[in-house]
């Protein structure tokens, strides 16, 4: 039987940890309750570890049960990333545990591990897929002086935006205060300065109107009741010529949400009054529309 050993501290609550897939770049302080303890748990020699821990409150989908397997049971198991560690804590990403879970056992990933994972098999992840594929090619292209990220989640598209853009200032809002919160912790660990994280409404941004270079939205849209309501709010913020870049997912590859072809995702731009190029992908469409210069 395993003891506890120590605590987790993030921002994460049962609302946040719904959103799994995203959750798992994210940051999660591990505090020992022997401090002294953190060079016997993590060595430098090590990048990942195992760690067991209260199992998560929340049940998932039929479609998602090895999650419930994994971390929903009589324990929660995570694969975490060291980032890093001091004489009293230390910092990993993707440990799938809520704020103040305890922590039972922390063990090194070995290449013994590394073997079989490079042949293991997983159920298939339709939508991961498309955003790895996609993703890659759009986010370096997306350059301003201001930038907003709308749905940004826990926020790990909105930091690679600031990071490839030093000396702008990089804005993601969410409208779930728990995603925004542990996305601010995040880039704090990570250290990415020009970045800050708001919690809003697309329907109402917390912005002035033109205000805003560059507007993004990846894998969001389709999520609105009201997506030409969320066109018109993003189109008041941006500047004269500022531009939106969206990324949306093509029928067949998501299960919920108004299933739309390309077409029809720019003729809603085009309703917004944008002027709209679209571009195919597999599984994607991606969407840059300017604002009308005045």
């Amino acid at each position: 039987m395993f003891e506890e050993i120590g605590s987790v501290r993030n921002e994460a609550d049962a609302e946040a940890l719904g959103l799994l897939a995203l959750f798992r770049d994210s940051i999660s302080e591990i505090r020992l309750n022997e401090p002294e303890s953190v060079s016997t748990y993590f060595n430098p020699d090590y990048s990942h570890y195992i760690v067991v821990h209260t199992p998560l409150s929340i049940r998932y989908p039929e479609k998602r049960e090895e999650w419930n397997l994994r971390f929903s049971g009589n324990a929660g198991v995570s694969l975490v990333e060291l980032v890093v560690a001091d004489e009293s804590t230390a910092c990993v990403k993707g440990l799938m545990a809520v704020n103040g879970s305890k922590v039972y056992a922390i063990l090194p990933y070995t290449s013994i591990d590394a073997e079989k994972a490079e042949a293991a098999r997983y159920p298939e992840d339709r939508m991961g897929r498309v955003r790895a594929g996609v993703l890659p090619e759009v986010l370096p292209g997306i350059r301003g002086k201001t930038v907003l990220d709308v749905g940004c989640g826990f926020g790990g598209i909105t930091m690679e935006i600031a990071r490839n853009n030093p000396g702008s200032k990089v804005y993601g809002i969410e409208i779930h205060e728990s995603l925004t919160a542990q996305a601010q912790m995040d880039a704090d660990v990570q250290g990415v300065p020009n970045v800050e994280f708001r919690t809003g409404s697309a329907y109402a941004l917390p912005f002035e109107a033109g205000s805003i270079e560059t507007a993004t939205c990846f894998f969001m849209l389709h999520h609105l009741q009201d997506i030409r309501h969320a066109l018109f709010e993003i189109k008041r913020v941006l500047k004269s010529g500022g531009e939106l870049i969206a990324v949306e997912p093509l029928i067949q590859h998501h299960d919920h949400g108004p299933q739309l072809l390309e077409a029809e995702w720019k003729e809603l731009f085009e309703g917004a009054e944008f002027d709209t190029v679209v571009e195919s992908k597999p599984g994607a469409v991606v969407l840059k529309g300017m604002k009308k210069q005045l």
